[in-house]
């Protein structure tokens, strides 16, 4: 079971707690009296030039995001959200069966602001998320100013969202004194790096914030928090150091990412959206996963998109990306991957099987038995069938007479004859240039001899000859990260179509591929096996990476 050292998938302050934080001291002689939160919002108002009564702490700015909605429920006020949106306005929707207008986005998932501006009308509340979730999006001030303008003339009031306001690269502009239909969202869960504390706040238009004050509990934030987040508020300076190291680690990330061909969403929050294919989803999620690393996959309504939030020890990250997009070397199973084997091998294990027996065995059988693991050695699995079969033979037996069907003699046609390639000609991954190899579970001199078929030359063709144990036992491929003095931070894929396969990449600590041949049960049985993408076939591969 994997762990999570890394959590970069709810935008939290996941590696770096605030400094003052591990000084603090609750004072518990006042945890007997119920909560009153008015001095500390009269304390933040004061500070942010504002009247005690335009500003709400809330339980996190997820009560605010509730409150907006019971508001908006009880006074038969519509809402007007542009897509893609955070998902806890989806989920109220939900819950509240409101009147709202979802607003979909643009191509390049940036907010379509013509659209928006066209639909509103006069008492309706218009949600504004800057910087946007998921998508890190941030209005310029020309256009939020012109949507809330335009608000305002028809009649309408925004509810600006910035959560994420601290990680901007922009100067912070003051809507909620500005403008008079405007209320802000804010938060401690973030920049600040309190998401468990649970303390929130809107600020803005008295009015607006009296209208969502009425519905709020009257203890809605404990004695406890209120102290924490106080200190918070009183550090807060501290806070723009820690933002910056945010905003020059977003920057790296977005380049390498796109280096890879990737298209990122331009972001001014804590975290990076990223389109992927169906492959590299589950490759990236589940290799960082291994590495303790776990980012959010499950995006409503965005399944080709990956988000990560920016640590401030940016190093793993990096590491792991590296690892993924430009690994130091590849190696291959041979049977299954490079060389299609079901009219050989396969075959030729039906044959023997039969000249032992009488009886035929099935094609589908054989691929289940070789799916339980621990028969990457086709001798032996044609040994294990004849036993299923009630029939004992000799290791040694079996396997010369393996090798009569599969070679063939004088007189009788050798099964390998009838392989085909799988790799396509003249494929990329064998490039000379780059660190390749071969580890299969054949004998030397028929490992050689599908090299040969392939027309490929990689760097090491290590064959069962070559090492004492073969798959599962990793020994292979470690002795092929020996020679070519790979470091724990340097990527290696190996590449193999079944359970030995993946064990023994996982025990060498590999980026393991498994291939599938287009069969869903082979997927799960791989998935099972520990593989981290399953494809249909090896060419499937030059698309994951550079």
């Amino acid at each position: 079971m994997n762990t999570v050292d890394l959590k970069l998938d709810f935008n939290e302050r996941a590696d770096k707690l605030p400094e003052w934080l591990g000084e603090f001291q609750l004072q518990v002689k006042d945890l007997w009296q119920y909560p009153n939160r008015q001095a500390l919002e009269a304390k933040m108002a004061q500070d942010l030039a504002l009247n005690a009564s335009q500003l709400l702490l809330t339980n996190g700015g997820d009560e605010s995001i509730e409150l907006l909605y019971k508001l908006s429920k009880l006074e038969d006020m519509p809402l007007l959200i542009p897509e893609p949106c955070f998902s806890q306005y989806t989920h109220n929707q939900g819950v509240w069966q409101n009147e709202v207008t979802f607003v979909p986005a643009q191509a390049d998932l940036s907010i379509d602001t013509k659209a928006v501006k066209a639909q509103i009308k006069n008492g309706q509340c218009v949600i504004l998320t800057r910087p946007n979730n998921p998508t890190g999006e941030f209005l310029a001030d020309e256009v939020l100013r012109d949507m809330i303008e335009t608000a305002a003339a028809k009649g309408a009031w925004v509810f600006l969202d910035e959560a994420y306001v601290e990680f901007a690269e922009a100067n912070e502009v003051n809507y909620y004194s500005e403008y008079d239909n405007v209320i802000c969202l804010r938060t401690f869960s973030k920049a600040f790096g309190l998401a468990g504390v649970r303390v929130g706040y809107v600020l803005g238009n008295e009015q607006l914030i009296n209208r969502i004050r009425r519905l709020t509990m009257p203890f809605n934030v404990s004695q406890a928090n209120l102290q924490i987040a106080a200190q918070a508020w009183a550090q807060r300076d501290s806070v723009s150091e820690y933002c910056q190291q945010i905003r020059q680690n977003r920057s790296l990330v977005n380049d390498y990412l796109a280096s890879q061909g990737l298209f990122v969403c331009p972001a001014q929050g804590n975290f990076l959206l990223f389109r992927v294919s169906d492959q590299q989803k589950t490759l990236i999620a589940n290799v960082l996963k291994k590495q303790g690393i776990q980012i959010k996959t499950a995006l409503g309504g965005l399944p080709d998109c990956l988000r990560i939030t920016i640590p401030y020890q940016l190093n793993p990250v990096m590491s792991a990306l590296k690892q993924i997009f430009e690994p130091a070397a590849v190696a291959f199973d041979m049977d299954g991957v490079l060389i299609d084997t079901s009219f050989s091998y396969d075959l030729a294990i039906v044959d023997t099987v039969e000249s032992f027996t009488g009886k035929t065995v099935t094609i589908e059988q054989i691929v289940s038995k070789r799916s339980q693991g621990g028969y990457n050695n086709d001798w032996v699995l044609a040994q294990a069938m004849i036993q299923d079969l009630g029939q004992v033979e000799d290791l040694q037996k079996v396997t010369d007479v393996f090798q009569t069907f599969y070679l063939g003699t004088e007189t009788q046609r050798g099964r390998f004859k009838d392989e085909v390639n799988l790799l396509r000609n003249e494929s990329p991954l064998f490039e000379t240039s780059k660190k390749r190899a071969v580890v299969t579970g054949r004998p030397r001199f028929e490992a050689k001899q599908g090299v040969s078929q392939l027309g490929i030359a990689p760097a090491f063709v290590v064959s069962l000859d070559d090492v004492k144990n073969g798959k599962p036992d990793p020994e292979g491929i470690l002795w092929l990260k020996q020679q070519w003095q790979l470091s724990d931070n340097d990527g290696m894929y190996f590449c193999g179509d079944n359970v030995d396969d993946m064990q023994a990449g996982n025990a060498a600590q590999c980026i393991c591929v498994g291939i599938s041949g287009g069969s869903e049960q082979q997927e799960k049985v791989l998935y099972q096996a520990g593989a981290d993408v399953v494809l249909d076939n090896i060419n499937q591969l030059e698309a994951l990476f550079s």
